[in-house]
């Protein structure tokens, strides 16, 4: 596994192999659901932790098949291959030497040159990059590869695109985190959505990170400020990257955001999502399907409407159906989340814009007139995601089943 942060510009990698002091030999009992499951990210706890010469895995008992582990802060995550529904299964976790030294992470996490660029390998193949240059108003996640290499976001503005109709919104960046209207108690309203004179900026701190082989992360300490560089609110964001196949990428996000400068008010606007996504305008416009977990299809039916998750797949010339969906954790406080989607290309998880949203007569007593939300000085609140790049349409990708994976897992515990 190894570990790099990244502070004023400057990059530190520390590398080292990692596993569980007593870990090798304990056995792991997995008791699918009710779906039939797929390359799940399954979590166990576990403090105990030494430096020994190996690399961690688990051996799945009936075929013998070996998936990778990550250790880090008392879990240790491996990425199942999958099981078929009310199935019961047992894991062996075992050290596979590494005499020469020479494993490499499955999930490489590593910065770009001397830039403020850190790049994700998932098997020696780039799947995304984290851009944090204070010159940009906001980081974001670009390009995000599905199998073959080509993004499923919007290369505008960071890059030329041949779709000059595409040339729109120019803070749509691939993916992201932002929102509208923030306001300290007794202030103005604060935009970090847009990026035009008066908004303001999300400034990057210390940005972490490490490589491994069930997960890799990056770890990214955020100022939001006024257009004046005055702080608003402090938000932390963590990004976990899995070693899943490329036609089936998964990543969690975790948004946190703490009251460090007093009260901060999260004031209801349509324009914001803690997880947003601009889609490519080859998988947008007419291309664009857009589907929720309630199966309505299309901008006029999912726009504003709460659901567990959203999807925008398209298909492609020469390469298929790609898509990328959302899925909305269920502890997330209002879940589910409402979502800002349209059919150009953009989509975002917004569980605060609720007088907006309002607005389709759908959702007419299905959420409240208001979606103020306020936190107190030195109060937190934590959101987080789960997004599923893959091929096919929402039917073909099991989109709905993969959500059940991140909503409720095989059961995996250890064995006494």
């Amino acid at each position: 596994m190894r570990t790099g942060y990244f502070v004023a510009l400057i990059a530190v990698v520390v590398t080292g192999l990692a596993a569980g002091q007593g870990l090798s030999g304990k056995k792991i009992a997995l008791q699918a659901g009710e779906q039939r499951s797929a390359h799940v990210p399954l979590a166990l706890p576990w403090e105990g932790a030494a430096d020994l010469d190996g690399v961690l895995v688990v051996r799945e008992g009936t075929t013998g098949k070996l998936f990778p582990v990550t250790l880090r802060d008392g879990e240790l995550v491996f990425v199942s291959e999958g099981a078929m529904p009310k199935t019961a299964h047992e894991y062996t976790v075992e050290i596979e030497p590494d005499a020469k030294g020479e494993h490499v992470d499955k999930v490489l996490i590593k910065q770009k040159a001397d830039e403020p660029v850190v790049e994700v390998y998932i098997e020696d193949v780039l799947f995304t990059a984290y851009h944090f240059s204070n010159d940009n108003k906001k980081p974001f996640l670009w390009p995000v590869n599905a199998e073959g290499g080509v993004s499923v976001t919007r290369d505008y503005p960071m890059a030329p695109i041949a779709i000059k109709m595409a040339e729109d919104h120019p803070h749509h960046k691939s993916v992201w985190s932002a929102y509208g209207d923030l306001r300290l108690a007794g202030g103005e309203g604060v935009d970090c959505w847009a990026e035009g004179g008066n908004s303001g900026f999300q400034r990057s701190g210390e940005v972490t990170w490490g490589s491994g082989d069930a997960y890799g992360w990056i770890r990214a300490d955020n100022v939001w400020e006024d257009k004046d560089h005055k702080p608003v609110v402090r938000e932390q964001r963590e990004y976990r990257f899995y070693a899943t196949p490329a036609r089936a990428r998964l990543f969690d996000v975790a948004v946190t955001f703490t009251a460090e400068y007093g009260d901060v008010l999260f004031k209801d606007t349509k324009e914001g999502g803690i997880v947003s996504a601009r889609m490519r305008p080859e998988l947008s416009y007419r291309n664009a399907v857009i589907t929720n977990a309630h199966g309505d299809q299309g901008e006029a039916r999912c726009w504003g409407k709460p659901s567990p998750w959203c999807d925008f797949s398209g298909e492609m010339p020469d390469r298929g159906w790609l898509g990328l969906t959302v899925f909305d954790h269920p502890g997330n406080m209002r879940h589910p989340t409402s979502w800002h989607v349209r059919q150009y290309g953009l989509m975002g998880a917004n569980c605060f814009g609720y007088s907006y949203f309002n607005e389709k007569p759908y959702n007419k007593g299905l959420i409240p007139e208001n979606g103020d939300f306020e936190l107190k000085q030195g109060e937190g609140v934590t959101l987080r995601y789960r997004v599923y790049v893959h091929n096919g349409d929402v039917k073909g990708a099991r989109v709905a089943d993969r959500y059940a994976d991140y909503a409720t897992p095989p059961d995996a515990r250890w064995i006494d």
